[in-house]
């Protein structure tokens, strides 16, 4: 028992350590939303970040406001290192807006506002 608790440290310890990605959840919900034709709005930041913690409450409001068009997807870049790669992201928060096919069409950095991300979407068509 003692060495299972042990291998299961180790386990925990080396993934945490070696910047464990669950990039391929992103790929999924990514693969998903442009099957069933949704943008996608990527809010790559981290837990104890404040404006990133601030982004909760706007990504609900999306997400209750553009159900069925907008896939609202958070991202932990201390845990994703590969997906904060992929978007180029180097510095927290950062919003990544996909088009319906996969398409970057819009990017902004710092806490954004519902009130100035809706007009942002108005123009995309969403």
């Amino acid at each position: 028992m003692k060495k299972r608790l042990t291998i299961l440290v180790a386990l925990i310890i080396y993934l945490t350590l070696s910047g464990y990605s669950n990039a391929g959840e992103v790929n999924s919900v990514l693969d998903n939303a442009k099957k069933e034709g949704k943008a996608v709005m990527l809010e790559l930041g981290s837990v104890g970040c404040r404006p990133c913690e601030q982004m909760k409450a706007v990504m609900e409001k999306l997400r209750a406001n553009y159900k069925g068009k907008l896939e609202v997807l958070f991202v932990d870049v201390r845990k994703d290192r590969d997906t904060a790669q992929r978007f180029g992201v180097f510095a927290i928060p950062t919003q990544v807006f996909l088009d319906r096919n996969g398409k970057e069409f819009h990017r902004h950095i710092g806490y954004y506002g519902y009130e100035e991300i809706a007009p942002v979407l108005k123009k995309a068509g969403i």
